[in-house]
């Protein structure tokens, strides 16, 4: 998800590992923040750079991987899709000694662009490391919407399965997708509708999925949705 791997987080008393060396103390925080305006459309290898510029600039004293290349310790734990805007972003980063989170964030601030304000900061708890369990989109309907949406709404919450094809370059055929495995819940207003999506080891369904079923989505929609909320799991 990041680019370095999402070890346990948070600080860590030494001990010794299986080859009988010290492991050293570990120090991560988790920082929250939203993205709007054209940031919206770049992307997670993108994102990450930004975040490599500005944890520099602040000055933060961010661990390297090792190898021929290091690479700053921080990972996204759950990628924002290219064309979306967030309420609710986070990026985890690895740190060689403490620092205070209010301290951290008061540095990022400064430094991030017009578009990504930071909204929180926290320390991981020893061993704890993040896990994104459901997310909240949500799409705002102009006067226009469909006029049986609820009824559509209602065929797939009331349906066991519901296939869709899935495109990706990663692969040669189109995929087929259980949509309804993933889809938690579907709420309308009277300004759009919210989808609540779960995220499993095998993914999680694609907003625009779940807005195409509902006959929502004839060409790109990414640019009118936006993320709400991550409900994370501690482990």
């Amino acid at each position: 998800m990041g680019e370095s791997a999402e070890g346990h987080g948070g600080a860590m008393a030494a001990t010794a590992n299986g080859n009988g060396e010290a492991a050293q103390e570990r120090h991560k925080l988790a920082f929250n923040y939203r993205i709007e305006g054209d940031l919206k459309f770049i992307s997670h290898q993108d994102t990450l750079r930004m975040f490599r510029r500005v944890f520099a600039r602040a000055a933060l004293p961010v661990k390297l991987s090792q190898g021929f290349n290091p690479q700053p310790r921080m990972s996204i734990p759950l990628p924002r899709p290219v064309g979306i805007a967030s309420n609710d972003e986070t990026v985890v980063v690895e740190l060689t000694k403490p620092v205070d989170p209010g301290e951290a964030r008061c540095r990022l601030e400064e430094q991030m662009p017009v578009g990504a304000p930071m909204i929180g900061a926290r320390t991981l708890a020893p061993g704890e490391r993040l896990v994104p369990v459901s997310v909240v989109y949500r799409l705002d309907l102009g006067p226009d919407r469909p006029t049986d949406l609820h009824a559509r709404v209602r065929r797939l919450l009331d349906a066991e399965h519901f296939e869709v094809r899935r495109v990706s370059p990663k692969y040669r055929e189109p995929r087929i997708i259980d949509l309804r495995a993933f889809v938690l819940e579907i709420n309308l207003d009277d300004r759009g509708i919210e989808f609540l999506a779960r995220v499993t080891d095998a993914g999680t369904a694609r907003p625009a999925e779940i807005a195409g079923a509902l006959g929502l989505a004839a060409g790109p929609i990414n640019h009118l949705l936006r993320r709400m909320k991550i409900h994370w799991q501690s482990k």
